[in-house]
């Protein structure tokens, strides 16, 4: 009888997936589902818990997952003295509900790096409890951990806040040989031993890419306070200032905020760093002084200059000239944005890299008289984001 040879199963992943939770119950599912092949493929998923009360460890356990639960070993508390240091340092005595002692500090970096520790295999993606995994392409992946030569494996990410999505570039698959991970609040990976260099490359986003959502219900707090001892520590980080600087303009607190902003566009930084600082910096200058036109266009021409490559800087002065009817100035913004290419960078809105610089072409040129052109970006728009309401209602200017 002749013999048929048997297929030889398919070894598992050499790589571990792993997460940081607390409270993500309700989340968690959808993180799991989109892990599913990974799971089925024998792959491991290693959860640390640090104090769910809704039942998360439990949930992760029924999956399959590896679970380890440290509810104190990672949270803090704000003393007195701390909240006096940040108020000194940043300029915010006198800023009410921003610190307060007591306050919940929590150690995301040393967190991740525990659990890190934990996997199984040197190989560790990061994910969070709000991710969905929209592609992940495990074979491609395991045979670029197999083929080795790179310390951190960089993917895109779609972040939702509030009503936007935002794309950008994590770094959160990395060796553990060769990578740390540091801050409290926001973390970013750091070669070890410290000044050797990391070697990166870029997965393609049909092989790996990642939606994050942003829970709104949860409580924050904990990422200002965590943010501004990070800067205390380590008080010439300009990503740990920008970040500082995020913090207070999604809390109101304009001013400091762009004087944050401002402490980062200096020689040494990157430039692309520099940029961003800067176009934050003119929307909290725009929020804090409307009428300051002058104020608000410079930052924006500084963030131009500092980094050409970005089409932010260049669409924020076309929807300001969009706002005073001034059509020709946004046409002119707008036709100089679409000059640049589409690309995923430190952080950009995703309506910027698609139909947004359309939308004020459509607008901008409907309203002088240019129709034939505006219809052709108009299709565009309708073309990118058919469910747009706006796009539905305005279908009528060009029946």
């Amino acid at each position: 009888m002749k013999r048929v040879a048997r297929r030889g199963r398919r070894p598992s992943p050499r790589f571990s997936v792993a997460a940081v939770l607390r409270n993500e119950g309700q989340r968690l599912p959808r993180l799991l589902a989109s892990l599913a092949p990974f799971r089925e493929a024998g792959g491991e998923i290693m959860i640390l818990d640090t104090g769910s009360d809704d039942g998360t460890p439990r949930l992760a356990a029924e999956a399959g997952c590896r679970v380890e639960v440290e509810p104190v070993r990672f949270n803090g508390r704000l003393t007195a003295k701390d909240v006096t240091r940040i108020e000194r340092a940043f300029g915010l005595t006198g800023a009410p509900g921003l610190l307060e002692r007591g306050q919940r500090v929590f150690d995301l970096g040393a967190a991740r790096n525990h659990v890190a520790s934990l996997a199984k295999h040197d190989l560790v993606l990061q994910v969070d409890g709000s991710d969905v995994l929209e592609a992940f392409d495990v074979e491609y992946l395991d045979a670029a951990v197999q083929a080795g030569g790179h310390d951190v494996f960089k993917f895109e990410t779609r972040r939702l806040h509030g009503e936007r999505w935002f794309a950008e570039h994590r770094d959160y698959f990395a060796d553990r040989r060769a990578a740390r991970w540091y801050g409290r609040a926001h973390c970013f990976v750091k070669p070890m031993p410290a000044g050797t260099a990391l070697r990166m490359t870029v997965i393609p986003p049909d092989r790996l890419r990642v939606t994050h959502h942003t829970d709104g219900t949860k409580t924050r707090d904990h990422q200002f306070a965590g943010v501004a001892l990070d800067l205390l520590a380590s008080p010439e980080a300009p990503d740990r200032r920008f970040l500082l600087g995020r913090e207070l303009a999604m809390r109101g607190a304009y001013r400091p905020a762009i004087e944050a902003f401002l402490a980062v566009d200096r020689t040494g930084v990157p430039n692309s760093l520099r940029a961003s600082t800067l176009s934050m910096a003119a929307v909290c200058q725009a929020a804090l002084s409307p009428g300051d036109e002058d104020a608000v266009s410079d930052l924006l021409f500084k963030a131009m200059r500092r980094d050409p490559s970005r089409r932010d800087p260049l669409l924020h002065l076309a929807r300001r000239r969009l706002a005073v009817s001034d059509f020709q100035g946004a046409v002119s913004f707008a036709t100089a944005a679409l000059t640049i290419p589409a690309r995923v960078g430190l952080s950009e809105s995703e309506e910027n890299l698609r139909h947004g610089p359309h939308a004020i072409l459509y607008w901008a040129l409907f309203w002088l008289g240019r129709r034939d052109e505006a219809r052709r970006h108009f299709e565009i728009c309708v073309k990118q984001d058919p469910g747009n309401r706006a796009y539905r209602e305005h279908a009528k200017l060009f029946a």
